[in-house]
């Protein structure tokens, strides 16, 4: 028992003694790194493998004594040499970190891919972007065309419903188009984790910007970087990041008061995936309320000159698609996801569906169920609450915290709620402690100096005030 609490207060002080980084780093790169070796999974030809296994034989052992080893040699580092581990050191230690858990074996699946066949080692969201902005080229809506045609034909899913149907918004596809247009010019082969892994790079980049303290900010790009519901879908292309880089680079220039260009920034998240659709009433509410208007009119001149460039690239981006197939559009984004389409979604994931599935509620994946009425009738009070919170004290940390939970309660009751799904919600959320944390601090250390004594207040001079002196007393008496 004594060698036992000798040991757990010795653990304690080595926790109690490292940064708040290297306590991050730490935990998420251990916990990764354990991951890896089973849940942590990509798709491949036929199946889903660990990510180790994209390597040959003898690599697949560095890359996994390479992820575990930074994880645990920042914490060494931190632990020995304290302030001498400069920000820049630390900084530099989490980037090969990342490289190690994210863009190695994003690499390694793009040369699987170009080795292999086109329709391997890849998501098939990323595959149908691609020849969706083929189609484009060639003169087809994307929304209107199937992809019977296309290597999509072969991704390894029994009935795929994504032959008929695209679901994801035109940014997209539309940012794609001149790299197809060129990469398939030249003969060079086109994958789209060409733009989804810088992508991934610059939002964990980005995101630290929204903290001032370094500590702070080293913190919170190991929280998104290293996200165990996130990163993993990098390897595969999932667009997560690709969104979450417009995302945070709004919030930030927000933070900055740079209104036009994040409501702009966020705007271009809107415009590829729904997910970001839902931030912008609260983008909205917090341009007008930050400006305390006393009229509708004031709230009206606060709001429209910030919000008219995102409005102009909304409708650059969704008009001309409304325009020429209004039924194509709503069929493949709106039918197709909530159960409506001739051969919609199956249900899937780990959310309300699933559960219902799970217990018999609904007789099998591609039944229909009222899923959107269930979504809304869920996400529309808690976004009511949260939009008339942040009017009251419009803050980014209400904002975020609104948004997210508003996204949680929409996408968890919808027909599937996947695993990226929950990292995406988890990455927008990570920055509001840190937000909280350093908006608390200056009201705190006003507080203690409001409770301090202060220095003793000199006694006045009644000369300096213009008042008779008391004759000074001789000397022994008392």
């Amino acid at each position: 028992m004594r060698e036992a609490e000798r040991a757990t207060r010795a653990l304690t002080a080595f926790w109690g003694g490292l940064s708040l980084d290297a306590r991050v780093v730490g935990v998420l790169g251990v916990f990764n790194w354990l991951l890896l070796f089973a849940n942590h999974t990509t798709v491949a030809a036929t199946r889903d493998l660990p990510l180790w296994r994209l390597f040959p034989t003898g690599l697949d052992t560095v890359f996994l004594i390479l992820t575990g080893s930074l994880a645990v040699t920042y914490v060494a580092r931190d632990h020995r040499s304290r302030e001498r581990f400069t920000l820049r050191q630390r900084a530099v230690h989490l980037g090969a970190a990342l490289a190690a858990f994210t863009v190695l074996p994003t690499v390694a699946s793009f040369v699987l891919r170009v080795t292999g066949e086109p329709y391997t080692y890849i998501h098939d969201g990323a595959l149908m972007i691609e020849w969706a902005a083929r189609k484009l080229i060639a003169g087809q809506n994307p929304y209107v065309a199937n992809y019977l045609d296309t290597p999509l034909y072969y991704w390894p899913m029994v009935n795929n419903p994504a032959l008929y149907h695209l679901t994801y918004f035109p940014l997209l596809y539309l940012v794609t188009v001149p790299f197809v247009w060129v990469f398939d010019r030249v003969g060079l082969f086109w994958d789209e984790r060409i733009l989804y892994l810088p992508a991934y790079v610059a939002a964990v980049a980005i995101v630290p910007l929204l903290a001032r303290r370094p500590e702070h900010r080293v913190a919170l790009a190991a929280l998104v970087g290293l996200n165990p519901q996130l990163f993993p879908f990098v390897v595969e292309g999932r667009n997560d990041f690709f969104v979450l880089l417009f995302l945070f680079a709004g919030l930030v220039l927000l933070q900055r008061d740079r209104r036009a260009l994040g409501s702009l920034a966020i705007a271009a998240a809107a415009s590829a995936k729904l997910h970001a659709g839902l931030l912008l009433p609260f983008v909205a509410v917090w341009l007008v309320a930050t400006r305390r208007p006393r009229s509708p009119r004031e709230a009206w001149g606060a709001l429209w000159p910030t919000l008219a460039p995102a409005a102009a690239l909304l409708a650059l981006v969704f008009v001309p698609v409304l325009v020429n197939d209004f039924g194509a559009f709503w069929d493949d984004i709106v039918s197709y996801n909530a159960g409506g389409a001739a051969w919609s979604y199956p249900i899937s994931g780990v959310g309300f569906s699933a559960l219902l599935l799970q217990i018999g509620a609904i007789p099998n994946a591609q039944a229909p169920f009222p899923f959107a009425a269930i979504e809304l009738a869920v996400a529309t009070p808690v976004a009511a609450w949260w939009l008339r919170r942040l009017w009251r004290a419009p803050s980014l940390t209400t904002l975020l915290g609104g948004y997210a939970l508003t996204l949680l309660a929409f996408l968890f009751f919808g027909r599937y709620f996947q695993g990226n799904y929950l990292g995406f919600i988890a990455a927008v959320a990570t920055p509001i402690p840190f937000l909280m944390r350093e908006a608390a601090a200056p009201a705190a250390a006003r507080a203690r100096r409001r409770a301090a004594p202060g220095p003793p207040t000199p006694a006045a001079d009644p000369a300096a005030e213009g008042r008779p002196t008391a004759e000074p007393e001789p000397a022994g008496v008392e």
